[in-house]
């Protein structure tokens, strides 16, 4: 697959092993979508079992004697699924599955209107690119191991490991750097892929206001990891809402209550939003993995046993986790302890 393709790099995300292939130019940016190259010797120990190649031509996959399962999305006899202009990106797919995993071949086919809006929004094209070119296909295998997206952080916080949601803009990025400075440890800040249990980040820039990269969308830049580690588990799930009060509040939520919250933020995040889409097809066309992603289940198996409490911000950026979080943190530590 790789023939032809003389640039190739390893990487790790969403509890993956992801090889990609393409031109110089194509695998240095999907590297920097992935935050940053993997610690050398870390990634070629494991043989990926999922394959990404960026080809140059702009010829069309065939699809003689395919099956039309919908607009733009064709099953092959040979088990394979072709996708036109996935989530509007301007790039053909063709995916296939086999005893090693999962392989995408992407193809570049944008039309005037693509080209019209990558050079107009070129922060929402990278983003987009980004997602149809490296996270889905991740994503959606990921599924098949039984792990479902979740629009979340994860750090590990005075030795416990902290489940962030809440919606977008809240200051989960800001809080996930300011713990990693103070030498906490995290596996992403904006999506993670679990399945109750472990739960493995999605490899994505830090997004910051205050980041010194590349321009991201509303009003960030993106920074690279300085470390980040693979997977942590869950022991405390916190949601994040901004206030206008003076001083942050703490309240205790209900199992019910977190899991709505977990399922609301993964739905309403604006990353997803072309995934469940070219989940549902994917896995129609292939017979593989679920149509609908089960969000919910995994959400009431977080919450059923893990503590949860609500972290209401004040108006301005103050204390950082462990800080805010004193109190719980230190009833999980003294629980392990009796």
């Amino acid at each position: 697959m790789s023939a032809g393709l003389p640039h190739t790099a390893l990487l790790h995300t969403a509890g993956q092993r992801v090889a990609v292939h393409g031109s110089e130019r194509v695998v240095r940016t999907l590297l920097a979508d992935a935050g940053g190259p993997e610690r050398p010797g870390l990634a070629a120990a494991d043989p990926p079992n999922v394959v990404l190649s960026v080809e140059q031509t702009r010829q069309p996959f065939g699809i003689r004697g395919a099956e039309l399962i919908t607009r733009g999305v064709w099953a092959t006899p040979g088990g394979e699924v072709v996708l036109r202009n996935v989530g509007g990106s301007g790039f053909d797919q063709r995916w296939s599955i086999d005893e090693d995993g999962l392989r995408v071949a992407s193809r570049p086919r944008p039309s005037y209107r693509e080209n019209a809006a990558a050079w107009l929004l070129p922060a929402r094209q990278r983003a987009l690119n980004s997602q149809v070119l490296l996270h889905y296909p991740a994503l959606w295998f990921a599924l098949q191991q039984g792990f479902v997206p979740l629009h979340v952080s994860i750090v590990e916080v005075g030795g416990v490991v902290v489940l962030l949601a809440g919606p977008g803009g809240v200051g989960k990025s800001t809080l996930v750097a300011r713990a990693m400075a103070d030498g906490s440890r995290a596996t992403c800040d904006n999506l993670a892929v679990c399945d109750g249990v472990a739960a493995y980040g999605v490899a994505e820039p830090l997004r910051l206001l205050d980041g010194t990269g590349r321009r991201a969308m509303h009003g960030r830049r993106e920074q690279a990891w300085t470390h980040r580690v693979r997977s942590l588990p869950p022991e405390l799930i916190v949601v994040l809402r901004r206030g206008n009060q003076e001083e942050p509040e703490l309240r205790e939520l209900s199992p019910a209550t977190a899991a709505r919250r977990l399922v609301a933020g993964t739905y309403a995040a604006g990353e997803l939003r072309r995934f469940w889409s070219i989940a549902a097809v994917v896995a129609t066309a292939t017979g593989c993995g679920p149509v609908h992603p089960p969000i919910t289940e995994v959400a009431g198996r977080l919450s059923a046993r893990l503590p949860a409490v609500e972290l209401l911000l004040d108006r301005e950026p103050g204390a950082g986790l462990a800080e805010l979080l004193r109190r719980p943190l230190a009833a999980i530590r003294t629980g392990r302890v009796g």
